[in-house]
């Protein structure tokens, strides 16, 4: 008897620190995710994957330690492995009909929807790097435990990802 009441609370405490993560982190995380798949209503699906994982890794083991960098990186592998499996092709639309209701103000300029597509002809792992590191402010060492590489890796990512984006933004001006 004494072990369902200890799954219980195991599970209380579990859905608690969750609970806290999403209110922290949800809208962070699903604008990340969004920015890398390029569809609002995919990267909310891909959010929660995340978060339902979080509740999972905690109900099993409630002492374990998640941290936003957990988050970030399951976040990334996550898109990762979404656009793996759709396969996307990554093209920039010819007209700005992109849909933009989801998007924040000021992710809704003619520049911001440039920059996002151009985002998207990005290998995943040079995404993943630049929006770690400038969107979402994370020095290259976080970074690098949060995609499993080194320092040097993103920051060599970085660069790369900085001059295609710096080409192609140049090109569409």
């Amino acid at each position: 008897m004494d072990e369902v009441y200890l799954r219980t609370d195991a599970a209380a405490v579990a859905e608690a620190r969750v609970d806290a993560m999403v209110r922290e982190y949800q809208t962070k995380i699903a604008r990340y995710v969004r920015r890398m798949v390029g569809d609002a209503e995919s990267a909310l699906d891909l959010t929660q994957d995340v978060f339902l994982a979080a509740f999972r890794m905690l109900k099993a083991d409630p002492q374990r330690e998640l941290t936003a960098g957990w988050l970030y990186r399951a976040a990334t592998n996550a898109a990762i492995s979404f656009m793996r499996r759709k396969k996307i092709l990554r093209m920039l639309p010819l007209d700005r009909d992109v849909d933009r209701g989801e998007w924040r103000i000021d992710e809704r300029s003619a520049s911001s929807v440039d920059l996002q597509a151009a985002l998207h002809r990005l290998p995943a792992e040079q995404s993943a790097a630049v929006l770690l590191t400038s969107y979402a402010g994370y020095s290259s060492q976080e970074a690098a435990a949060m995609l499993g590489t080194t320092a040097d890796a993103v920051r060599q990512r970085v660069c790369r990802a900085m001059r295609v984006l710096r080409a192609t933004m140049t090109e569409e001006s």
